[in-house]
């Protein structure tokens, strides 16, 4: 089947048969049908055999289809017992396959993209993995962000105030300012929003 000869000796196991006779029921195995030029039987020596036979087609991205009852591959009409192997190796591959691009969206910070990959191939521990590490990296970014604006603030002697959404108290930004001062309003307690800062901030010393 791999090597292209019609008959070895070696070859004993059927793995499919003619697509021309996917209408009918399998022949019997009979040495004069496989002599023939158009062998009805497709045979092979091992599952080694097989599967390299098979990986020809399924790394192109054609896996086995359904006619009828039948899976056909590569012309083929397989038998029930390589029908099966042949299904999981091509869903085997393209598993690896999304893996891959997870992998590559994470390399993007894709982080959500590559999260659903993996929640749609029931890898739920690994798709939260991945969220959180994206909000990781998105708080310590923020984190580096607010603290290149106070500098900034620092620099230009800028002082201003900082409405609190929650009481909307003040709170006074100066170039003494620290990133742990802000994180909590002085006069309600409530978390201040770190991003909200950021976008305040960045009005205050005329960032685009």
């Amino acid at each position: 089947m791999v090597c292209g000869a019609i008959l070895c000796e070696n070859c004993q196991m059927v793995a499919g048969y003619a697509q021309s006779h996917l209408g009918a029921a399998p022949l019997p195995v009979d040495p004069a049908v496989r002599y023939s030029a158009v062998p009805l039987y497709h045979t092979v020596c091992s599952w080694e055999c097989f599967d390299r036979w098979a990986w020809t087609f399924i790394s192109r991205g054609h896996a086995p289809s359904v006619i009828g009852q039948n899976y056909v591959l590569g012309g083929v009409r397989l038998h029930p017992g390589t029908a099966g192997r042949a299904v999981v190796m091509a869903e085997d591959h393209r598993r690896g396959q999304r893996l891959e691009e997870a992998r590559h969206l994470i390399e993007a910070e894709d982080h959500e993209s590559a999260a659903g990959i993996y929640q749609s191939l029931g890898m739920w521990k690994e798709a939260g993995e991945v969220r959180r590490n994206g909000r990781r990296q998105i708080v310590t970014q923020v984190h580096v962000n607010v603290n290149d604006l106070v500098e900034q603030v620092r620099k230009a002697g800028i002082a201003t105030d900082y409405t609190c959404p929650a009481c909307r108290g003040h709170i006074r930004i100066t170039g003494d300012t620290t990133l742990a001062t802000l994180r909590n309003c002085q006069y309600c307690g409530s978390v201040v929003q770190t991003t909200d800062l950021v976008d305040f901030l960045t009005r205050v010393v005329g960032y685009p």
